[in-house]
Formats: structure tokens, sequence, C-alpha cells
């Protein structure tokens, strides 16, 4: 029995790890093995994206015990906050949030009550209102403007309107494990780059596209399998995407800066940013120790869509712009030992409203089978942990199908 995984992100590996014991497989990736998890190595390794880990990841835990690596889970309380005229506020304390200029102490009192509220409701019952209608109707408009949008603007931009309230009420629950000093979560000390090399013990992995098609049975680069299981976006499906007739599944698109900086930034670890070029500045060495890496790391993130002017810039366009916003924050250039850009054209599904009908099922074919970004387990949002639950998922579907 033969099986053709296409894409080497998590999902595909979680898949052939899985079924790696009982049939013989082959794993194709033209891109970076490990996908959005692939990581920049500097005498160090760090992911190109950035990444972190919540104490509900249920599959991402115990696939980290699994693989020998549990002592190198760490959990840190970091410091989160807001970007607002060029200066960082740390919204981390209860005492820091009331002394917040941009929102009134009533305002305060309102989000405080919307995020425990968040936390006891169905989101799926959520789907198909949109995420700044029901703020409006809920919380108002002036909390609307000075918090929300921004931060949906940052993550969905031109897309933000379109965005269901699913989405935003899920995203609220799973941030909003905070202590008193700040926001609790996890990191594989020294990167995940560690659990995706164990991850590929033992499987094989061909550095190239796939070209898939269908001769009495599926034929991936001129040689025939028994199953296929695709694991990349849906748009790389190419000509096939018509020929299963999946539903519309528009895609955003991550760009992505990591840069060494002379001095620390802030003692903040995520910030959310207003009206800047990219959406959040992430300090990653305000998480996992500056002694692990000698220099400080950050990560600026932007949000867009494929068929956008910026995500087609060239780098060089992108750091300039990139750099000129960091200056309202007072980093110079000179304050920059390197810079680095990386891209992901399909890194997310835009999940807008109604989003939960274009769930695609693991088997679409006899034989053929797509897990991924789009299977339940990452919705409504797209998470480590889901793509893997994906991967185990469609594996054991495998197994049924094919009696193994």
């Amino acid at each position: 029995m033969k099986i053709a995984i296409v894409g080497a992100g998590l999902t595909g590996l979680r898949c052939a790890m899985e079924l790696k014991e009982f049939v013989k497989l082959k794993v194709f990736e033209k891109n970076s093995v490990g996908g959005l998890v692939s990581s920049f190595c500097n005498g160090y390794c760090i992911e190109k994206f950035y990444h972190h880990a919540f104490r509900t990841d249920e599959e991402l835990l115990n696939l980290i015990k699994k693989l020998g690596l549990g002592s190198k889970l760490v959990w840190k309380t970091v410091k989160v906050g807001f970007a607002k005229d060029g200066k960082i506020y740390s919204l981390s304390t209860p005492l820091e949030i009331l002394r917040y200029p941009y929102m009134s102490i009533f305002d305060k009192f309102k989000l405080a009550m919307f995020t425990i509220r968040s936390r006891k409701k169905k989101f799926e019952e959520f789907d198909d209102i949109e995420a700044l209608k029901a703020l409006k109707e809920e919380l108002g408009e002036k909390l609307l403007e000075n918090f929300f949008i921004p931060m949906l603007n940052a993550k969905f931009g031109e897309n933000s309107k379109q965005v269901s309230y699913a989405w935003l009420l899920a995203r609220v629950a799973i941030r909003s494990n905070r202590k008193l000093k700040g926001e609790e979560i996890g990191y594989l000390r020294h990167g995940f780059h560690q659990m995706v090399e164990r991850m590929c013990d033992e499987v094989e992995i061909v550095r190239e596209g796939a070209k898939i098609k269908r001769n009495g049975k599926w034929n991936v680069n001129g040689e025939d399998f028994d199953a296929v299981v695709f694991t990349a976006p849906l748009p790389e499906l190419g000509e096939l995407l018509n020929k299963f007739n999946f539903p519309e599944i528009r895609y955003q698109s991550s760009v992505c800066a990591l840069l060494s900086l002379k001095k620390s930034l802030s003692d903040v670890y995520w910030i959310n940013v207003d009206k800047a070029n990219f959406g959040a500045i992430i300090e990653h060495t305000n998480f996992m120790p500056f002694e692990d890496y000698g220099e400080n790391l950050v990560y600026l993130a932007s949000y867009t869509t494929p068929e956008s002017n910026f995500f087609r810039l060239r780098d060089e366009e992108i750091e300039r712009l990139f750099l000129k916003d960091l200056e309202k924050f007072g980093v110079k250039s000179e304050d920059v030992n390197w810079i680095r850009i990386f891209k992901a054209k399909f890194s997310s599904p835009i999940y807008e409203k109604g989003f939960l009908k274009k769930i695609t099922p693991y088997k679409v074919s006899d034989g053929f089978y797509v897990a991924g970004m789009t299977s339940k387990p990452n919705y409504p949002e797209r998470s480590m942990n889901g793509s893997l639950t994906a991967g185990k998922e469609v594996a054991e579907q495998i197994k049924r199908d094919l009696g193994l």
C-alpha cells in the first residue's frame, strides 16, 4: 500500500507519523519543511513566523511529550500592550489597564465583562454574524473604534468587515488566559524546529512540488499511489480544485519581518500597533531568554492578501516601510543589526461569516483526502494544535477506509 502526502507542514507530518508503520509513504514538499513553523537558523534556530502554545493545546502538548521534548516546554507570563501615537502602553496588569488613557473606565469595565462572557459562549452559534456589527451592538461605537477595529484591521486588513463573530469570540476566549501580571503562553525552548525534526524521523520527504493526476490510480509526479493526502493550501490544487467542487475560500497572506536590534524595544512581548504597515510587534526575547540567542529578536507582523500590492513588494521595499514605521518608536536604522523578510502566500483562510459551511471533509473522493487549514480542528482560527489534530484525524480515517 502506497500513500502520497502533499505538504510537509504540521498536518502532513502528523499524518505521516500515524501512517508510516502501516504503508509505504512519500511526503512531497516544494518549500520549507515545517510550513509556517519552519525556522531561520543563525547560530541558533527561530521560527520564521512567531509561534507560541496555549494550555488548551492538547494535541500539541501531547505530541511534544511523545517526542521526548516535554522538559523543553516552558510556560511564562508575558506582557501585552498597545501602541498608539508612537507610545507603547502595557496592558498587562489591572492597574496598567486602568491607567490606559484612550479608554474610559466604563468602557474598560464593559470590555472586561465581554471577555468573561466570551469564554462561556458557543462560538459556532455566531458563525453567520459579522463581528463588527455584533460588537457595535454589544459594546458601542467608541469601544469598537478605539479597541476592536485596530485589532481587526491589523489581522485582516480590508477584509475585516467580513470576519465572523465566531472567530472573534474564540480569539478572545483563547487569548484570555490572563494572570495578574500578563498572559500565560508556552514555547519549546530553543525552537519548535526540534519538534519538526523529530516528526520527520523515518519519513521519506521528496523536496519537490507535486503534480497530481488520476489514471485509474492516483499519480504524483509519474508515480502511482493508492491514496493521496493533500495538506497544502487549497489554491495549490490547481485544476483539481474545480473538479472537487470546493466552496470558494479566500485566503490572507502573512508578511513577517524578523529583526535583530542593538537594544530592547520595550519590556512588552506582544504589542498591537495602530496605523502602521505592520499590525503587531512581538519581541521574542521578552519571552525567551536573551542568552539563548545573544541578540534582541523582534518580529513585525503584517497580514494582507495574495492579490495585494503590498504582498508583491520586493523584500527591500518592505524593509524600508517597516523600518520607517519603527522610527515612531525611537528605532533608527543604525539600531538594527539585520532584518529578514518572510512571506506566506496562503497563511490562513479569512474566517468570514458563514465559514462553518465551507469546512472541507477529509475524504473528498475515492483515495483522495484533504486536511489542513480548512479542516474542522482549525475552525475558527488555524493553529499548530488544529493543524496537528487535522493530520491525526485524517490518518485515522484513512486507516479505517483502507482497513489498516
